[in-house]
């Protein structure tokens, strides 16, 4: 079974146990903790995918770094996956459930890459184009700064890009003067 489908599972399994419990926003809350921490310290995750090191030491230092500062649900979900020998699929079950629970709550992730931080008041307008354009009651922007674009921006929003970048403009310029239609070809 391939491992997106298998992480999938576990985070689809979560989200339902999450909902029956009413803590959905909790362990929200947790799998983008345990994203942070994890994206943060990279041993951690090679420490998860490391054969050698037993199950049991990875659960405790599992326990060790969340004991007490994540739902008891969501401690739950490590123990059973480090004990089925699922561990390297930690980081990934959280970005899927993270994906599922904005699902649920009709949020769109945006990601705007310019060549500058934006300002609170384009923010708003991207975010009022967003709106206007998608069927979406929330959405959550990620910025990113990319100085090889020389301008303008680039919008992604699911499988959807715009791209109105000045590096984007200049290669269809670029790709126009190639094909050249006033010069013969043969």
């Amino acid at each position: 079974m391939a491992e997106s489908r298998v992480s999938g599972r576990y985070a689809k399994s979560l989200v339902d146990l999450a909902k029956e419990m009413n803590v959905l926003d909790n362990v929200a809350e947790d799998m983008r903790f345990f994203v942070k921490v994890a994206s943060e310290n990279r041993e951690l995750m090679r420490v998860m995918q490391n054969p050698i090191i037993t199950s049991d030491k990875k659960l405790s230092i599992i326990e060790a770094l969340f004991k007490g500062r994540v739902n008891d649900v969501t401690l739950s979900l490590f123990a059973i996956v480090i004990k089925k020998n699922r561990e390297s699929l930690l980081f990934d079950i959280a970005q899927e459930f993270i994906g599922i629970e904005r699902n649920i709550k009709g949020i769109k992730v945006a990601e705007i890459t310019t060549t500058f931080p934006l300002s609170d008041n384009i923010r708003e307008d991207f975010r009022e184009m967003i709106f206007r354009n998608e069927n979406t009651k929330k959405v959550e922007i990620k910025e990113k700064i990319d100085k090889n674009i020389l301008g303008g921006y680039i919008l992604k929003i699911g499988d959807r890009q715009i791209d109105e970048s000045v590096l984007s403009k200049l290669q269809k310029l670029k790709n126009k003067f190639k094909d050249n239609s006033y010069i013969s070809k043969y």
